[in-house]
């Protein structure tokens, strides 16, 4: 039977969402604040990584506190008196456990080879903003080689394609690279993407696929009535009634699960890109290991993508930090030096505690749902997302393996 479905989101997750549940005979509302452009979907990276470790790790567990103290750091949590900010700290550093570590890795690898599966129509679809080309993650140093060793045992344990190839040889025909790259972990399964096109690529067939489609629509609150969400009122005082709401509206999505008496902890994770206009340059994109930054070319630019800034809800641009990312790159590829900046962004990430999206029914309602809290993976997981939720929507429980990403951990 086919529900009215109100969507909240016009990103990543709420675009396959929509489609998700058109193709499943639904009539689909997607409501989006802005144009769909300057958000976490369009201005990320641009590098679809199945396999992607959570944040919390047990090497972070030590760095959690000093974070606070080192400005220049790719994590950074400048001091704020913040109660919530404080207890998600506390509850990350827990997460950095290595059983739970074990466990969250093992969610997202089976998540994200998932995801990537249901990728392929996709990049059939628009090759213009998905290349399945696959990508590499680099290193300068011996620590670095040893840490991509370790990487290249974790996924080929789990069956992703990936490959290790000396600094010479990943080089050859790329002449771009310093020669100081030491070794290389070839993702075969990444792509590649443009994700301002996919994302305006992705509007443009939820509308044509019969979705409505409403962006300058900003949302204020979701109403509830007993056991129901019952509308969605947005700032202009207009309510939009319907079946079923998803709230898939990134780090904004706590404020909305507030108004259904749920409470998802979350923290905004700032992250910045640069577009350089570059003479010559690289053929391949690349994570740059050690400055955990993302090279990543666009015609006669790249895109220079990277860092976690946990800063409060804004977009406050820290010109020091987005300094950092051609700064580092520059050891990597030297002809950054006589490239030309083109444009500069930022942006808010919703990141959990724990490392684990937030996926499925809310608690204690027969009609709210939502996804969130995918941290740097929000494209990477979102065709996997799109599938999940839209199961949950059509009445089936997330299957076990998925269980641990549950919204019912916050009820």
């Amino acid at each position: 039977m086919s529900d009215r479905i109100i969507i909240i989101g016009g990103g990543i997750i709420g675009l396959l969402s929509g489609r998700e549940l058109l193709r499943r005979g639904h009539e689909v509302t997607l409501l989006d604040a802005g144009d769909l452009r300057g958000s976490a979907s369009t201005g990320n990276a641009g590098v679809i990584s199945p396999g992607h470790p959570p944040i919390p790790t047990p090497a972070a567990a030590a760095q959690a506190f000093k974070l606070l103290l080192n400005r220049r750091s790719p994590l950074y949590i400048p001091p704020r008196p913040s109660l919530p900010l404080l207890r998600w700290l506390l509850e990350f550093r827990r997460a950095c456990r290595p059983d739970h570590f074990q466990m969250v890795s093992a969610v997202l690898d089976r998540f994200s080879k998932r995801s990537r599966e249901l990728f392929d129509p996709l990049v059939a679809e628009v090759p213009g903003a998905l290349d399945a080309c696959g990508f590499s993650e680099v290193v300068r140093s011996e620590d670095g080689r040893q840490h991509l060793r370790e990487e290249h045992e974790r996924l080929e344990r789990f069956g992703f394609n990936v490959e290790l190839k000396d600094g010479d040889t990943w080089r050859a025909g790329d002449a771009g690279w310093d020669g100081g790259i030491l070794e290389a972990l070839v993702h075969h399964e990444g792509i590649v993407a443009r994700p301002d096109d996919l994302v305006l690529h992705l509007a443009d067939r939820f509308t044509a696929e019969g979705g409505t489609l409403r962006t300058g629509s900003p949302v204020s609150r979701v109403d509830r009535r007993g056991d129901r969400a019952e509308s969605v009122c947005l700032e202009t005082g207009e309510r939009v009634e319907g079946d079923i709401v998803l709230i898939a509206a990134g780090i904004w999505s706590s404020a909305l699960g507030r108004d259904l008496g749920l409470r998802v902890p979350m923290q905004a994770a700032k992250g910045y890109h640069l577009m350089m206009e570059m003479a010559e340059p690289p053929q391949a994109a690349a994570l740059l290991s050690e400055a955990c930054v993302v090279v990543n070319p666009m015609g006669t630019q790249v895109r220079l993508a990277g860092t976690l800034e946990l800063s409060g809800i804004n977009t406050r641009m820290v010109r020091r930090r987005l300094d950092m990312l051609p700064q580092a790159a520059r050891t990597y590829l030297p002809g950054l030096s006589a490239a030309s900046p083109r444009s500069e962004w930022n942006g808010l990430r919703p990141c959990t505690a724990d490392g684990l999206p937030v996926i499925g029914p809310i608690p204690g309602l027969a009609n709210a749902f939502m996804a969130t809290g995918h941290a740097m993976m929000g494209v990477t997981l979102g065709p996997g997302t799109a599938e999940l939720i839209a199961d949950c929507i059509d009445g089936r429980a997330l299957p076990e393996w998925a269980q641990p990403m549950t919204v019912a951990r916050y009820a």
